[in-house]
């Protein structure tokens, strides 16, 4: 009987104690992490009145895939949000892309979420290849987008960072890809190096992936 009222005074007492400390707000951490997933993960833009959450995965099923180049486009359009427009939504019709990147991924990213090539606004998006690079011979340079709110006028230069893609990579690229004689080491480490950066497109903070000016 003892035994057991002695067992009742420290249940009672460990109710207590838990009670009075200060412990975090574990529902709040959970909702605050959701928010930065939902951030990092989503585009919100409206289609005329209607508003639109478009994924990544939703940009990779108009394509076919998120590769690389799709990765890196839908990136690169947060970050372009997140500057021309800040705290607002913005609208589809607003935007006017020119893009150094031949590439079908970063088209159709540019193209499902903004509608700028297929809504019939006369030079809302250009391609302007510097000189010298085609889609079977890429450059870091070619990595350059310029986005353009058409209702103010206001414009961001976006380029991939100096040396986000490892020497050798674009030129390894450029063989691969396209039909010329390559060993198995060189695809192997050609896949390799994809895998990675998409992967660091996907995660790291913009400021590691990009710069920009206005």
């Amino acid at each position: 009987m003892k035994l057991l009222t002695m067992i009742t005074l420290v249940l009672i007492l460990t109710t207590v104690l838990f009670a009075e400390l200060e412990l975090p707000n574990i529902h709040s951490a959970i909702v605050l992490d959701e928010k930065v997933i939902s951030n990092t993960s989503h585009i919100l833009i409206y289609d005329e009145e209607d508003l639109l959450k478009i994924s990544i995965e939703d940009v990779g099923k108009y394509h076919g895939d998120v590769c690389l180049c799709l990765t890196l486009a839908f990136r690169v359009t947060q970050l372009a949000i997140s500057q021309l427009w800040q705290d607002e939504i913005p609208k589809r019709g607003d935007f006017k892309i020119i893009s150094a990147c031949p590439t079908p991924g970063t088209k159709d990213c540019f193209e499902f979420i903004t509608r700028v090539i297929t809504r019939g606004e006369d030079n809302d998006f250009k391609l302007e290849l510097p000189p010298g690079t085609d889609i079977e011979n890429m450059r870091s340079d070619n990595f350059t987008f310029i986005f353009i709110q058409k209702s103010s006028g206001d414009s961001i230069r976006i380029r991939s960072k100096d040396g986000i893609f490892p020497d050798g990579f674009l030129k390894l690229r450029n063989i691969v890809k396209y039909g010329k004689t390559t060993t198995r080491e060189e695809e192997n480490n050609f896949w390799s190096i994809k895998r990675e950066l998409k992967q660091k497109f996907m995660t790291l903070p913009a400021e590691d992936i990009f710069v920009f000016e206005r």
